[in-house]
């Protein structure tokens, strides 16, 4: 993420997707749970900073279980969850049903709960 775009904006403009505000080819669903995932990734790695963490190379897991280690553990499970659950919806499988507009939309306020309990 450039540093003109901040977790805040990367999940509004998830949040606008949604909404139906944006328009975009392809479904709206998957692309705003890759932009929700960014925010919260950004997130993670904000905070981890501000915890004292070197993270330039571990994996996102591995951020997660650090900040499962050191910060809240309720924030902590939240942000684990909702990357989980992103991830999952970012990628296709011909297998699976694509993200629904509600299951994104749902991962979008935990995303955003945790960004204003930063």
């Amino acid at each position: 993420m450039t540093a003109a775009t901040s977790p805040a904006v990367a999940l509004r403009n998830a949040e606008l997707l949604l909404d139906g505000s944006h328009s975009a080819a392809g479904g709206s669903a998957r692309l705003a749970a890759f932009l929700a995932r960014q925010a919260l990734e950004e997130l993670v790695i904000e905070r981890c900073v501000a915890l004292g963490v070197d993270i330039e190379s571990p994996s996102m897991r591995s951020r997660l279980v650090i900040l499962r280690s050191l910060d809240a553990a309720e924030n902590a499970d939240a942000a684990a969850m909702a990357w989980s659950r992103l991830s999952n919806a970012c990628h296709h499988h011909a297998y699976e049903l694509a993200p629904t507009v509600a299951e994104v939309r749902h991962l979008c306020r935990v995303v955003a709960f945790l960004l204003a309990s930063e």
